[in-house]
């Protein structure tokens, strides 16, 4: 009977964990001395910061709500969210679909520019990630 290992990765506690899986034995192993050289490449998206509440409102209750709360969230996308809850808002009502797909239309159209946003450098050019070996 034949074995045949499979590389597998996942996300724990802010980390990325990598491991070889033997099928055969159900096992998981780590890396050894023989994969030094292997190249892994990851790609991923920044998650945003949740609202942080002003240093000023620290000492009272996390919990209670501030107008001056801030986001790391670009401010030319939060139209479109409003466009969501427009959109689901009007869902609600079968007479008043038309004004839902129009919303929804809208929020796509954010989407489409949140992703190119967040492709390009804020000089309006594309980046460009080179490998280097050292």
């Amino acid at each position: 009977m034949a074995s045949s290992n499979k590389w597998v990765w996942w996300t724990e506690r802010d980390s990325i964990a990598i491991a070889d899986y033997n099928t055969s034995s159900e096992k998981f192993t780590s890396p050894g001395s023989s994969q030094v050289d292997k190249k892994i490449t990851i790609f991923y998206y920044k998650k945003a910061d949740l609202f942080k509440v002003p240093s000023d409102l620290n000492a009272q209750s996390v919990s209670e709500f501030s107008w001056t709360a801030t986001s790391n969230f670009p401010g030319q996308f939060h139209d479109y969210i409003v466009a969501k809850a427009t959109a689901l808002g009007y869902e609600r009502k079968p007479e008043q679909l038309q004004l839902a797909m129009y919303f929804h239309e809208k929020f796509e159209k954010g989407v489409r520019e949140g992703k190119a946003y967040a492709y390009r450098a804020r000089a309006g050019s594309v980046k460009y990630i080179k490998p280097v070996d050292f």
